[in-house]
């Protein structure tokens, strides 16, 4: 298939981009022909990435990328004024080629900023965007009730949003890889800042937490130059220097290895590569590895009122001893498999 793939695939890698870009790489592995068009503020590090670098430009592009290609799928996280426009201009001219149109609505605050669109505008944008398009996929239960008060027509789908893990970038960063498989328990901060709420947690879990020998933090830098950031994360961690891991947030192959250890993640909140709230933000999510996919059953978002960065920590240490919860919504197939099938017209 000739698939046109618009959303975020640009650094920092966190969640949302490293769906989009490893679902990207598993349908080239898979022999299907790709177009990436990147509606990130920050450039696509990959050349053959076209950069959306605003609306004007994304037109033009879409309308010359759109040509003879069989699906076009937009992924957000579906709170940006601009990247509803985004949306809405994509499945109509998708439309218009006669192309089959996909949407995938990434977990986040769309739970809650869906609710609030405005009557002009907003909500009948999301309306319109919906009700054309041959199927929204929503990553969790929670996005997917509030989209369902913009359903016109049966074309929803829930299934979960996943990073795909490939063997060969993982073990590329041979290091990282053989340091995190010693480890029981790994926590990773991406798109991590100074000052933020994420770090105000994490620098109480490196002042006031003994980190157990078999637990493990990686600390993804988002900062250019990281050096400040980098010598006081370091002198933090000093007491327990072999259990933190720096990395850059722009490193694709250290943040997917780091991933793929990974039993909790947290990352300030975002949308279509834009960082929102750092100061008082954040979002935490349990992971579940299921052959090839990382999933992410249960997820948290914190936020600031007060001095709550001990709360959060002491939360998060008490989420390392819990399982992960089970993914219903897998069914007899991955979510990968079930997103390809919808392609090809398997419902």
């Amino acid at each position: 298939m000739r698939i046109l793939l618009i959303g975020n695939f640009s650094p920092p890698y966190e969640e949302e981009s490293l769906h989009n870009i490893t679902f990207l790489r598993k349908l080239e592995e898979d022999g299907h022909d790709c177009t990436v068009i990147n509606i990130a503020e920050r450039p696509a590090t990959q050349k053959n990435f076209i950069d959306g670098k605003n609306y004007f430009i994304f037109l033009f592009t879409l309308l010359r990328a759109c040509w003879k290609k069989d699906v076009l799928h937009f992924f957000t996280k579906g709170y940006l004024r601009m990247g509803l426009l985004m949306l809405l201009t994509s499945i109509l001219i998708g439309t218009l080629y006669r192309i089959r149109t996909f949407i995938t609505i990434h977990s986040e605050l769309f739970a809650i900023a869906g609710q609030m669109r405005s009557s002009l505008g907003g909500r009948q944008t999301l309306f319109t965007a919906f009700a054309v398009t041959n199927k929204l996929i929503c990553a969790d239960k929670d996005t997917f009730d509030v989209a369902a008060t913009y359903m016109k027509k049966n074309n929803f789908e829930l299934i979960p949003s996943f990073i795909y893990l490939p063997e060969d970038l993982i073990k590329s960063e041979v290091t990282l890889h053989e340091k995190l498989l010693t480890k029981e328990k790994v926590i990773v901060f991406s798109n991590m800042q100074y000052p933020s709420f994420a770090f105000e947690i994490l620098n109480k879990f490196l002042t006031d937490y003994p980190l157990p020998a078999d637990t493990a933090i990686v600390v993804a830098l988002t900062e250019k130059p990281s050096s400040k950031l980098r010598q006081l994360l370091e002198r933090q961690g000093q007491s327990f220097k072999d259990n933190l891991l720096i990395i850059e947030s722009d490193d694709l192959n250290s943040v997917l290895t780091a991933c793929s250890r990974a039993h909790i993640l947290l990352h300030p909140l975002s949308c279509d590569g834009t960082t929102f709230f750092e100061s008082f933000a954040v979002s935490v999510k349990k992971t579940l590895r299921s052959d090839d996919y990382l999933y992410f059953p249960n997820g948290l978002l914190f936020i600031k009122e007060g001095d709550t960065s001990e709360m959060c920590a002491c939360i998060i240490n008490t989420l390392l001893c819990v399982d992960s919860g089970h993914l219903p919504e897998v069914k007899d197939s991955n979510s990968y498999q079930r997103i390809v099938n919808l392609y090809k017209g398997k419902d």
